[in-house]
């Protein structure tokens, strides 16, 4: 999902304005409600203390219960200033009951795939706490749980889901320029990595381009688009 952006800020002070203009008016009731008490509701010989008791505990009475009141005449004006000034989310369409058996394993590659670049942002913290790796859109899913970070041509940072003996995420940097492949236990590996790394200009011209040898049906990003990537890079 998605954020919308946001009404401009007069729906915010029209929300604050009715919050006041609400509770000065619930004052205002308490008030003159003790006063009345005060003057008609009290005995005269009462001790001056338990006249101001009395009085007090009607004013607060009054205020709360006017309060209240007010709370539900206006629950639809506040309903619509809070949608206002609130941004909405673009909610995707669900997608059609599967007709066949083919279509549902579709439906599920689809989810897998959206799932696995959510996941892999999710658990992205575990080696960056700079919050460069936690943006899901940035992630490519795949259907079988993997997910590929692009973070410059040539160099891609893979992620795997491991269950086994205990969930947790796989980082690994590939890198068009050997077959090595680097396990990143932080985000200071990558710099660490690119910084030793030989610039573009005294490598092959080819090095720089990602190469696809293992086949992929579709690739999709946390928002659950085809991405124009169908074969996950390998190196």
């Amino acid at each position: 999902m998605t954020s919308l952006p946001k009404c401009p800020l007069t729906g915010q002070f029209a929300e604050a304005a009715l919050d006041t203009a609400s509770l000065a008016t619930s004052l205002t009731v308490g008030v003159a409600t003790a006063y009345t008490a005060w003057d008609t509701l009290t005995p005269a010989h009462w001790f001056g203390d338990l006249r101001i008791i009395a009085a007090g505990a009607v004013c607060v009475i009054t205020t709360a219960t006017a309060e209240s009141l007010l709370g539900i005449v206006l629950r639809p004006v506040r309903r619509s200033l809070w949608d206002s000034t609130r941004p909405a989310l673009a909610v995707k369409a669900l997608p059609p009951i599967a007709a066949t058996a083919d279509e549902c394993r579709t439906q599920i590659a689809d989810a897998a795939a959206v799932d696995a670049a959510h996941r892999a942002a999710n658990m992205s913290h575990t080696i960056d706490h700079g919050q460069l790796l936690n943006h899901p859109d940035r992630w490519h899913g795949y259907e079988d749980g993997d997910a590929t970070f692009y973070l410059a041509p040539g160099v891609i940072l893979h992620f795997t889901y491991r269950q086994n003996p205990y969930s947790r995420g796989e980082f690994t940097l590939l890198t068009s320029g050997g077959d090595e492949q680097l396990e990143i236990r932080a985000i200071s590996d990558v710099h660490r990595h690119l910084t030793s790394r030989p610039t573009p200009e005294a490598t092959e011209p080819e090095a720089t381009a990602p190469k696809a040898t293992e086949p992929k049906a579709v690739a999709h990003n946390a928002t659950g688009a085809a991405e124009p990537v169908t074969e996950r890079p390998a190196f």
